[in-house]
């Protein structure tokens, strides 16, 4: 399991773990307004990625969740931080 991120606001918590599928579940506080988004970015950043891909987002900008899944994706494949 791979794990970036924290609970606070304005982060996201994203994880990784093996999985025979592909598995995508997004949570956020701001789902009914940026939910679409939220998304689109998960799915374009983590395409290709057979794994079960749990996002908790605390109303983090874009850039902090793309940097969130890139360093979950690095743990998961067992790159240097």
């Amino acid at each position: 399991m791979a794990k970036a991120g924290t609970p606070e606001k304005g982060d996201a918590l994203v994880i990784i773990e093996p999985s025979e599928e592909r598995e995508v579940y997004v949570e956020s506080k701001i789902m009914a307004i940026y939910g679409e988004a939220i998304r689109k970015t998960v799915e374009e950043k983590t395409s290709g990625l057979v794994a079960r891909i749990v996002v908790k987002d605390f109303g983090s900008l874009e850039w902090v969740l793309c940097a969130r899944i890139e360093a979950a994706i690095r743990k998961f494949r067992g790159e240097e931080e």
